[in-house]
């Protein structure tokens, strides 16, 4: 049976129904999660909800909205050294904790993009603002000569991928991950394998 989201300080009506709709979304898919059940798992009437974000539409989309892709590409963007393997490793260091912190919206928004059309758009937003600054960031080492001449938005792929794979997908294969192996351990390996590849 659900269990009722705590009770926390008054402010966090927004972060209640938040949590309340990314926990059922996660148990009964967006189609098949109502407003009333959000609102009564928040402790909230549905009016509530609807004063709040107005559809569940909106609702999906404040949920995906808070990984926050532009804020975390801007926060890592103030926070280069110029260093190539220390932005490596800043930027996977950042990658796979926010992914983790965060897999229960990721794998929400995954299971319903291609099944409703009307939140897909928001949906991608995060991602692909995260890809843009990692294609711009390898496009500029390119043009230092730095690394190899290679196709930057490529490069953004494959490195992002990296990081989706061992937090986002790792989880649904059971058993597979190596609970030895630190997540500093794990961006070191990425990063050293990435360095490899594309380093002159």
């Amino acid at each position: 049976m659900t269990e009722p989201i705590p009770s926390p300080n008054k402010n966090n009506t927004r972060t209640r129904i938040m949590q309340a709709a990314t926990q059922l979304f996660a148990e009964t898919g967006y189609a098949g999660t109502t407003t009333r059940a959000i609102a009564e798992l928040a402790g909230f009437n549905e009016l509530t909800l609807f004063r709040h974000f107005g559809s569940k539409e909106n609702l999906v989309k404040a949920i995906v909205d808070e990984f926050g892709g532009l804020a975390i590409a801007e926060d890592l963007e103030s926070r280069l050294s110029g260093n190539y393997i220390q932005d490596l490793t800043l930027i996977g260091n950042e990658l796979i904790t926010v992914l983790a912190e965060r897999n229960h919206v990721v794998r929400m928004a995954i299971c319903e993009a291609g099944r409703f059309p009307e939140i897909r758009q928001s949906i991608a937003e995060n991602p692909r603002q995260i890809q843009h600054f990692l294609t711009n960031y390898f496009a500029k080492r390119i043009e230092e000569n730095l690394i190899q001449p290679d196709q930057p938005e490529v490069l953004a792929q494959a490195f992002l991928g990296m990081f989706f794979f061992s937090t986002v997908i790792q989880g649904f294969l059971l058993g597979s991950s190596d609970p030895d192996v630190t997540s500093e351990e794990i961006v070191k390996q990425f990063v050293a394998i990435f360095v490899r590849g594309t380093l002159k």
